[in-house]
């Protein structure tokens, strides 16, 4: 009779610990996160802005319509980004400028007014790695995209990297216009210290199939914006201690004012192969 009653207490106890539990997370007033990007190449210039969303919101994030937008250069240039000038749904929140590209050398500051207060952020726009060619191989693993079947190509890049100088660059792999990650926390960057002066057939991430374009894009990028990148891909991928484990702390960045997010300003090379049987 005893033995069936610690076990009766056992099971109680074994139920009882499937409770729901909801945490009661430290709520802060929502930040200003501003995501901004000046390039020398047209079309590439925008700045979106939204606001921050606690633990538990989902859907997307609340964009901010009303904000002053510029970015001035070291000439004493400005260049005035508008609201959503086309007035798309899936735009709301990003701004633009008229007619504006970025210069190598320059060096450009972004200036935005929201809610009575002035986030500024300065980055210069250096070269970067100039692309050669790419070409395509069949995997010599055999493997292929984990989420498509029949992606088993990978693309081969090749470039040079100057030596005599620190250059930093992020990079994004294309396929048939759409941006791909063999994994959702990835970020490609790297230090040029990791890249040898002859970039010669360096394997993509990502795989492709027959009669896909395969394109890559290289940016240059600041030592603040390595940092950034390397922050963001250690937050993404740093699940230590779990969910009782510290909180992590927002990517380092150059906008003043507490605000979250980064403008990045960057020289852009690309290229692209289309793979055929």
């Amino acid at each position: 009779m005893k033995k069936n009653i610690i076990l009766i207490v056992t099971a109680l106890a074994f139920y009882s610990c499937q409770e729901t539990v909801v945490l009661d997370l430290q709520q802060v007033p929502p930040k200003i996160v501003i995501e901004g990007m000046v390039t020398n190449k047209p079309g590439y210039q925008s700045v979106k802005i939204s606001r921050s969303v606690d633990f538990y919101a989902t859907g997307k994030t609340p964009r901010v319509t009303d904000a002053t937008v510029t970015v001035t250069d070291d000439l004493g240039n400005e260049y005035p980004f508008v609201h959503n000038p086309r007035n798309h749904a899936d735009s709301m929140g990003f701004y633009v400028p008229e007619n504006f590209t970025g210069t190598i050398g320059r060096t450009y500051t972004l200036h935005v007014h929201a809610d009575d207060k002035l986030y500024e952020a300065t980055d210069e726009l250096v070269s970067v790695i100039p692309m050669d060619s790419l070409n395509y191989r069949l995997n010599t693993d055999e493997s292929e995209d984990p989420k498509e079947k029949g992606k088993i190509y990978e693309m081969l890049l090749y470039a040079r990297e100057p030596q005599d100088e620190t250059n930093f660059y992020l990079f994004k792999f294309f396929r048939n216009d759409s941006v791909k990650y063999y994994d959702d926390t990835d970020i490609y960057y790297s230090d040029d210290k990791f890249l040898a002066e002859d970039i010669d057939g360096v394997p993509s991430p990502v795989y492709y199939g027959i009669h896909d374009t395969g394109s890559v894009e290289a940016f240059s990028i600041s030592r603040v914006g390595y940092v950034y990148y390397n922050d963001l891909f250690n937050l993404l991928n740093n699940d230590a201690g779990g969910m009782f484990g510290s909180v992590p702390a927002s990517p380092r960045t150059n906008l003043s004012n507490d605000a979250l997010g980064f403008f990045q300003v960057s020289a852009v090379s690309d290229s692209e192969v289309i793979v055929i049987e």
